[in-house]
C-alpha cells in the first residue's frame, strides 16, 4: 500500500471519528440541556403546588384539587404512605399507566417506555411535625423534546454519512498535496541515481516555511556539497596525478639517460642520480602528506581533551629549532593556557605551520600565544617575501601554491595548509592568513578553551 493510500485512510478514518464523537457530544449536550429545562419547570410547578395548604390536609385530597394545575402530556398526582393513589389528574394514558412508587426523598427519573420519552418529579409533603404524610408525583411526557431530538438525529446522520461520502475525496486532494513534493524529491533522486547528475529541487518547494519547505532546503544544501566535494575530488586527483607524474617523469628521463651515456661519463652519471634522489625525496615528502590529509579526513572525529598548549607551542617549536637550525622566537601570555583539543594533531598542526614559515623566510619566526573569551590564540609570524592578497583565499586549497614562494626548491607540495585547515575545523577552531607582500605573512588560529559541541 502506497505512502499516499495509507494518508487517505488514516486521514478518512480520523475524520469520521472526530465528526462521531462530536455529533455524540452535541447530541447529548442538547439532550440535557432540554431535560434540564424540564426539570426545571417541574419542579417549579411542584413548589406551587405545595404553596396550598389543601396539600397538607390527606383528608381534602382529590383530583378536583389539583385539576387547575394540569397541563398536556402532565400527570399530577399524591401518593399516601401505603403506596396507594389518594388523587390523580391526567392528560396522558401513557403517563396513568406508568405505576406509582412512593419515596421518602426528592427523586428525578427520565425514561423511555415505548419509544416515548417521560419524566417524572417527585416531591415528599411533609406535614406537622416534620412527619411526611404523602408524595406529590409530576409526569410529563417529552413528545416535543422527543421529536427534535429525532430531527437532530436525522440532521446528524446525514452530515456523518456526508462527511464519509466527501472525506476520500478530501483525503485524495489533502493527499495529493502533501505527497507531491515528496514524489518530486523521490523522482529528483531516482534522476541523481541513474544519470549521476547533481540535480537541486525547484524554489516551488524549498520556499514552503514547514517541514516540507525544510526538507527540500536540506536536500539541496546537501546536493551542492556533494557537488562541492565531487569538483574537489576530481580537482585532487587531477593535481595528485600531475604531481606525481612530475616526479616520475624526471625519474624516468635521468634513468633513460644514465642507461644511455651514464657508464661512460661520470658527470651525467652523477647528475642523473642527485636527480632521482631529489625527485624520489621529493615524491615520498608528496606520498606522506597525501596519506597525513586522507588519515585527517578519515578520522573526522577524535577524542578531545585538555592540552596544555604553552607546553606543547614550546617543545615543537624548539624541535623546529634544531631541525632547521633556525631562530623561533616564542611568546606566551601565560603558561597555565589549555585548550582542548587532540594533542598529536595539534602538534602536527604547530609542525605545518613553522615548517611554512621557517621555509619561506630567511629572518627569524615568531610564536605567540594567548587568550580571548572563549578561544586561545595562536599566531605564527613570518619576515618573508609575503603572498598576494589576491592569492590568501585560495592557500587552503589543495595543491595550490604561490609560484614565487613556493617553488621546487622549497619542497613544498601544496597539502600544509590544507592539512592544516582540516585539524583546524576538526577541534571547531578557525584559521586565517594575513599578508602582505614584501612584509611577510602571519597564520592565525582560534581553538576553543572548551568543547563547543559533543564531539
Amino acid at each position: 500500500m502506497s505512502l499516499r493510500t495509507r494518508l487517505m485512510l488514516l486521514s478518512c478514518v480520523w475524520i469520521l471519528l472526530i465528526v462521531v464523537f462530536f455529533n455524540w457530544f452535541i447530541y447529548y449536550y442538547i439532550l440535557k440541556k432540554t431535560t434540564d429545562n424540564e426539570v426545571r419547570q417541574l419542579w417549579n410547578k411542584a413548589q406551587i403546588i405545595l404553596r396550598d395548604p389543601e396539600i397538607y390536609a390527606p383528608s381534602h385530597w382529590n383530583s378536583g384539587q389539583l385539576q387547575q394545575y394540569l397541563e398536556s402530556d402532565t400527570l399530577i398526582r399524591i401518593v399516601s404512605p401505603d403506596g396507594a393513589v389518594r388523587a390523580q389528574v391526567s392528560s396522558s394514558e401513557e403517563l396513568s399507566a406508568h405505576p406509582a412508587t412512593y419515596r421518602t426523598h426528592y427523586h428525578t427519573v427520565v425514561q423511555n417506555e415505548l419509544g416515548l420519552l417521560i419524566l417524572f418529579v417527585q416531591v415528599p409533603v411533609v406535614g406537622k411535625n416534620h412527619v411526611q404524610i404523602g408524595l406529590l408525583e409530576l409526569g410529563k411526557g417529552l413528545n416535543v423534546v422527543a421529536a427534535f431530538m429525532d430531527l437532530l438525529v436525522t440532521g446528524l446522520t446525514v452530515t456523518t454519512g456526508s462527511v464519509l461520502l466527501f472525506s476520500p475525496l478530501v483525503g485524495f486532494f489533502y493527499t495529493k498535496a502533501l505527497v507531491r513534493p515528496i514524489r518530486q524529491l523521490l523522482e529528483t533522486m531516482r534522476t541523481i541515481r541513474s544519470k549521476g547528475d547533481f540535480i537541486l529541487l525547484s524554489p516551488q518547494f524549498t520556499v514552503k516555511k514547514d517541514e516540507l519547505g525544510e526538507l527540500g532546503r536540506t536536500f539541496n544544501e546537501m546536493i551542492v556539497r556533494l557537488q562541492e566535494n565531487d569538483r574537489r575530488q576530481k580537482h585532487f586527483v587531477a593535481d595528485a596525478s600531475h604531481e606525481l607524474k612530475t616526479p616520475l617523469t624526471v625519474i624516468e628521463s635521468y634513468t633513460s639517460l644514465l642507461r644511455r651515456w651514464g657508464g661512460q661519463d661520470p658527470a651525467i652519471r652523477q647528475e642523473a642520480l642527485n636527480a632521482i634522489h631529489s625527485e624520489t625525496v621529493r615524491l615520498k615528502g608528496l606520498i606522506d602528506a597525501l596519506l597525513r590529509l586522507a588519515e585527517v579526513e578519515r578520522h573526522a572525529q577524535a577524542e578531545l581533551h585538555p592540552v596544555r598548549i604553552a607546553e606543547l607551542i614550546r617543545s615543537t617549536a624548539e624541535q623546529m629549532r634544531r631541525a632547521f637550525e633556525r631562530e623561533v622566537i616564542v611568546r606566551i601570555g601565560s603558561e597555565e593556557i589549555q585548550c582542548i583539543g587532540d594533542e598529536a594533531r595539534l602538534k602536527q598542526l604547530l609542525i605545518i605551520l613553522l615548517d611554512n614559515a621557517i621555509k619561506y623566510s630567511r629572518k627569524n619566526v615568531l610564536v605567540e600565544c594567548d587568550e580571548e573569551e572563549r578561544y586561545v590564540v595562536i599566531r605564527v609570524t613570518d619576515q618573508g617575501m609575503g603572498i598576494p592578497s589576491g592569492e590568501l583565499p585560495l592557500l587552503f586549497e589543495r595543491f595550490y601554491r604561490v609560484d614565487k614562494a613556493r617553488s621546487r626548491g622549497t619542497g613544498g607540495s601544496g597539502l600544509g595548509l590544507a592539512i592544516a585547515k582540516q585539524i583546524v575545523e576538526l577541534h571547531q577552531g578557525s584559521i586565517r592568513l594575513d599578508s602582505e607582500e614584501g612584509k611577510g605573512a602571519t597564520a592565525t588560529v582560534k581553538l576553543p578553551k572548551t568543547s563547543l559541541t559533543a564531539f
